[in-house]
């Protein structure tokens, strides 16, 4: 028969039991740094490697509205508990979410819940293979460049948790739902102080897009209400490395003096209902990285319905301008071309000429501008028939600018100049809807003998916008396409003439 424990010390072990039972805190009760999870791995290489977005001219910055929102198409703020999936719940369940609801124009908060992106498909294919328990963090590239090219599927077909199982319906239904591209908006190695990285943050805002960020969270950040100022006290990062991914979706320059309005993934029982309020300085200062990706362009929707108009006027499809200035400022004004004579069999695109000849050497710059997102590519040639590619000006640049963007070439502080060799250089602006490739559009252009024009009509063909559906501005280089046709491209030609 079993011995049995004296009754005093059957009782002081259930106390120690208890006791130690009490020691382990609810999920709830622990305290906020063990909580609540972090989980981005920045690869500096690979973010480095990303196209950059090009950066606009201090005009366009001066124009940033005040204040942008976009909170009226974010879900309910996710939650990814204990696990290392910051970047996912970023990336998908918050980003990709709010551009389907800019897509659609759903604000309902109830709808956007309905249609939330899976955070556990990206973070299992993304994650290291050995962390079998969720608690390695995973890169932000790598998560957008799977929802570049495999998309995501809803919440529904991947549920979230630790080892979710990834099955081909999951992948099929996924493809549904890419993101159309990303982009970088400042370099890593980026002052604390560089007014660039705001204002990069403020005009992707400002055009209806949501941005990933990598932030350092010091001990403060874990219990911030509405508002979140770093503290003397802050001795830096905290949690498992400091680093963490969230969504920035909106600014205000008269909120606590100018703030930024950002989503976390700690639910919405922490901040402001899961969001939170953090001012410029502080911003700048612990945001190291930030990505901006776009989804497909919402349904155009008419404007100015009146009595007289009922069906309004839809926006264009495409749009922009280009001027010419002298190194002093001095305007370089241009007209349209004449058209194209009766019976010409010659391919011409009808562009635009400057008005006078200017002497060779003469030093000018000149603005490109896309009142609506676009893919913007310029070449140069000359007398010898050489093609040089201008746009984009340097490797590692994105073609893809957002509307209302001004870009300045060479800068708006250089110049370049016109050659010694009297007669007429020709710019080709290409604005399209679509990502080109460059290097084989260039192979393309320079194998076929002719003009500029008989040569991107060989290497582009149906995928240029005919003449007739381009609105063309007869006394400065502006346009618009309204109507959707079968051609996603608009060529752009400029004669500078030189004596």
């Amino acid at each position: 028969m079993p011995r049995l424990l004296p009754l005093a010390r059957l009782f002081a072990v259930s106390l120690l039991l208890a006791t130690v039972a009490r020691a382990q805190p609810a999920p709830d009760e622990a305290p906020p740094e063990e909580r609540y999870a972090l989980g981005l791995e920045f690869d500096e290489a690979a973010y480095r490697a990303v196209p950059y977005k090009a950066p606009v001219t201090a005009a366009t910055y001066a124009d940033l509205p005040a204040a942008a929102s976009l909170e009226q198409f974010c879900p309910t703020p996710g939650d990814q508990g204990p696990y290392s999936t910051c970047t996912a719940f970023a990336v998908a369940y918050h980003m990709r979410t709010i551009l389907y609801g800019i897509e659609k124009g759903i604000t309902s908060r109830g709808q956007l819940d309905a249609n939330i992106f899976s955070p556990s498909f990206v973070y299992e294919q993304i994650k290291n293979p050995e962390s079998g328990d969720c608690k390695q963090g995973s890169s932000m590239v790598n998560a957008l460049e799977l929802l570049r090219t495999s998309g995501v599927p809803p919440l529904s077909y991947v549920p979230y948790q630790c080892g979710a199982d990834i099955n081909t319906t999951a992948l099929l239904k996924a493809t549904e739902f890419p993101i159309v591209d990303y982009q970088i908006l400042f370099t890593p190695d980026a002052k604390e102080d560089d007014p660039l990285k705001l204002l990069s943050v403020k005009k992707s805002l400002a055009e209806g897009s949501p941005v990933v960020i990598g932030f350092i969270v010091h001990k403060s950040f874990y219990r911030s209400g509405e508002l979140w100022r770093q503290l003397e006290s802050d001795g830096g990062a905290t949690g498992q490395h400091g680093r963490h991914a969230m969504v920035v979706v909106g600014y205000d320059d008269r909120k606590f003096g100018g703030a930024v309005r950002v989503l976390n993934s700690w639910s919405p029982k922490w901040g402001d209902g899961g969001f939170v309020w953090i001012p410029y300085a502080d911003f700048s200062r612990n945001c190291f990285m930030a990505m901006q990706a776009y989804g497909k362009r919402p349904e155009r929707k008419p404007y100015g319905i009146t009595p007289d108009n009922p069906v309004g006027t839809l926006p264009p499809l495409l749009a922009g301008e280009i001027s010419f200035q002298e190194r002093d400022g001095t305007p370089m004004p241009a007209r349209l071309a004449p058209p194209l004579a009766e019976g010409e069999q010659q391919i011409r695109y009808q562009g635009y000429r400057l008005r006078r000849a200017y002497p060779s050497g003469t030093r000018f710059r000149f603005y490109v501008k896309t009142t609506t997102q676009a893919y913007l590519y310029a070449f140069a040639t000359d007398l010898t028939g050489k093609i040089t590619q201008i746009l984009p000006f340097a490797d590692n640049m994105s073609p893809l600018l957002g509307p209302d963007s001004t870009i300045a070439f060479p800068s708006e502080r250089k110049v370049v100049r016109m050659d010694t060799t009297p007669g007429t250089d020709y710019l080709l602006m290409l604005y399209s809807e679509e990502k080109l490739d460059l290097p084989a559009l260039i192979e393309a252009m320079n194998a076929n003998e002719g003009t500029l024009s008989l040569k991107i009509h060989q290497a582009l063909g149906a995928r240029i916008v005919e003449d007739r559906f381009i609105a063309k501005n007869a006394d400065r280089i502006r346009f618009s396409l309204t109507e959707k046709t079968r051609g996603s491209i608009i060529p752009l030609m400029v004669e500078i003439p030189h004596d």
